[in-house]
């Protein structure tokens, strides 16, 4: 079987035009209704029926059954591709959540420097959530990861490493400084100042806000922890950060959440099920291991 033709057949699927289908490969029409005509040899049952009076594409059971193996088939092999090329770059690709990267990366950065490692690291920064699917998707060979549950997925490997509180940020000049305690509650009616979607807090903020039954008010928005700090320390509102974020303003003041059973911010050392390690990626994660002293495995 040619793999190009399960890439026709699912863009078939998705744009119902095998006109669109032959512009976006630059191929012609014929070469997609060949492929089409392959693959239903192959299985030996129809896949795609051409309604020509009404203009309609409309897939049978068995082409949606082919469709969504056609999307793993493809999915696994852009992933091969990936793994190879970084091979063959002798790379290995690291995922780093920026508040993670800041508070446990450099003593890790040491050791690797140590182990003549660190010129073939290239790391690969954002929120958890999007390293997540990064190392799913095999554009990362590791990554540390922030949740605020264990990591279970079939298709990845987590190895949990530390767990830090989250906590209420607010500038000393705001009426809450002069507290050291705090339950979520009394945020009612405050401005938050807050992380982009992709960050994990977003999971945990809004776990607590919707057990506290309010919706909090979001002024203003931004991936950079430092950046959130300064507008904090500004007065412009209140922040809800993991205790693990670099406080090094000295008028920001950090309160303790009072709340029964609060999310925690969950760190993890999480690469692919199906990913074998290089020698060089096995040295890594034996020197992450011994940085971060991993307590429990998941």
């Amino acid at each position: 079987m040619n793999t190009k033709d399960l890439a026709y057949f699912n863009q078939i699927i998705l744009q119902k035009n095998f006109s669109k289908v032959a512009k976006y490969f630059n191929v012609s029409q014929p070469t997609i209704t060949t492929a089409v005509k392959r693959l239903e040899a192959e299985f030996g049952a129809k896949l795609i029926i051409r309604d020509r009076v009404h203009n309609e594409i409309l897939v049978t059971a068995s082409g949606d059954q082919l469709a969504k193996h056609a999307e793993l088939i493809l999915r696994q092999l852009e992933i091969a591709h990936q793994e190879i090329t970084n091979l063959t770059d002798q790379q290995i690709v690291l995922g780093l959540p920026p508040i993670i990267e800041n508070h446990y990366f450099p003593p890790i950065a040491v050791k690797l420097e140590e182990a003549g490692l660190l010129a073939n690291i290239q790391t690969v920064e954002g929120g958890s959530n999007k390293l997540r699917s990064a190392v799913r998707d095999g554009q990362v060979d590791m990554t540390l990861l922030g949740s605020v549950d264990p990591i279970s997925y079939t298709a990845l490997i987590a190895e949990e490493f530390d767990r830090a509180p989250f906590a209420i940020y607010v500038s000393k000049h705001h009426p809450l400084a002069k507290r050291k305690r705090i339950y979520f509650s009394e945020l009612r009616h405050e401005k938050f100042v807050f992380f982009n979607s992709n960050f994990i807090h977003n999971t945990a903020f809004n776990r607590l806000a919707r057990r506290n039954h309010f919706r909090p008010h979001i002024v203003f928005r931004s991936n950079d922890t430092h950046m959130l700090m300064k507008v904090i320390s500004a007065n412009v509102g209140v922040g809800f950060l993991t205790t693990l974020v670099d406080h090094y303003l000295d008028d920001v003041v950090q309160l303790e959440l009072l709340d029964d059973e609060q999310p925690e911010f969950i760190t993890s050392i999480v690469y692919r099920t199906s990913h074998i390690l290089t020698p060089a990626q096995k040295q890594l994660l034996t020197i992450l291991h011994g940085a971060l002293e991993p307590t429990n495995q998941v």
